[in-house]
């Protein structure tokens, strides 16, 4: 069995789960673990092997990588290794992210590639250069001032570092000249369609188009990857943005059903009734009295 990290081992403060820890000379061993929160991890010199379950690929400096919660990993044949690692709980956290789920760099690094890695052996693609290391280790930095300082509003000020983490190493990795037809980057562009017209009317023929694959194979390759079907990414999309609405709004349901892209109240109460477990009105009022997701 693999150890399990636990969350007051790496967080100094439990309502604020986001650590950084360095770890220079990184040791190599068979001993693989796993942890409930996402780790972000940039190899910042020397080369290794990291091993995901029963696979594993190289590392080189540069490397970025994400390791979502419950995926067993460790590293072995390390040379000189120095590691940086994030780790956060993204759900908790409740990082705003605005318009970067729009970028497919995004979408690749850290929601397809980490579950592609949970199921086959898949090699990292980001590697970022001398300069774009340099600036993604000016930015962790800045990060860990703030979470060892711990001054008054460093959890503003830490969060803000982060998302600037995030959106440069998105940037990076939309930047990298890769192979369009392959399903990982197929998948990362269909999912970052979906984020910026999930309001809008979409049809399976728009993804076939954005992804060009055939319907077969994109349903394929997008049950494979997100575990469920471009429509049901699509409604779920919806629903957390009804709930946005639901939480920080006056509007009427007829007017949330139709700014999340439903069709009418009637739809979106289904809909949100089978993803959410209770109807929007109920959702309104149990979010009036409490902190719901």
């Amino acid at each position: 069995m693999p150890d399990t990290i636990l969350r007051s081992q790496v967080f100094r403060d439990a309502e604020f789960p986001l650590a950084v820890q360095r770890i220079p000379q990184h040791g190599s061993g068979d001993d693989q673990h796993a942890h409930a929160f996402h780790e972000l991890v940039l190899i910042m010199k020397g080369h290794g092997t990291h091993a995901v379950g029963p696979e594993s690929y190289k590392l080189e400096t540069g490397d970025v990588f994400v390791i979502q919660g419950d995926t067993t990993h460790g590293y072995m044949e390390t040379d000189k290794m120095t590691l940086v690692n994030i780790l956060y709980d993204p759900d908790q956290l409740r990082i705003p992210h605005a318009d970067l789920g729009g970028l497919p760099g995004y979408q690749a690094l850290f929601c397809v590639e980490p579950q592609v890695r949970r199921h086959r052996k898949f090699q990292s693609r980001l590697r970022l250069g001398i300069d774009e290391l340099a600036r993604a280790s000016n930015l962790v930095a800045e990060l860990a001032e703030e979470l060892t300082s711990r001054t008054p509003g460093y959890r503003f000020m830490a969060t803000t570092h982060l998302m600037r983490l995030l959106g440069y190493l998105s940037r990076c990795y939309s930047q990298l000249d890769l192979d369009l037809t392959r399903p990982v980057n197929q998948i990362s562009k269909v999912l970052g369609y979906l984020e910026r017209h999930f309001t809008e009317p979409v049809q399976v023929a728009d993804l076939v188009k954005v992804a060009g694959m055939s319907q077969t194979s994109l349903m394929r390759h997008f049950g494979q990857v997100m575990e469920r079907s471009p429509v049901d990414y699509l409604i779920h999309l919806r629903v957390n943005h009804a709930k946005r609405l639901l939480r920080g709004t006056q509007f009427s349901i007829s007017e949330v059903a139709l700014q999340s892209g439903f069709c009418d109240s009637n739809y979106l109460a289904r809909q949100f009734r089978r993803v959410a477990g209770v109807s929007p009105r109920e959702y309104r009022r149990q979010a009036a009295g409490s902190a719901l997701p």
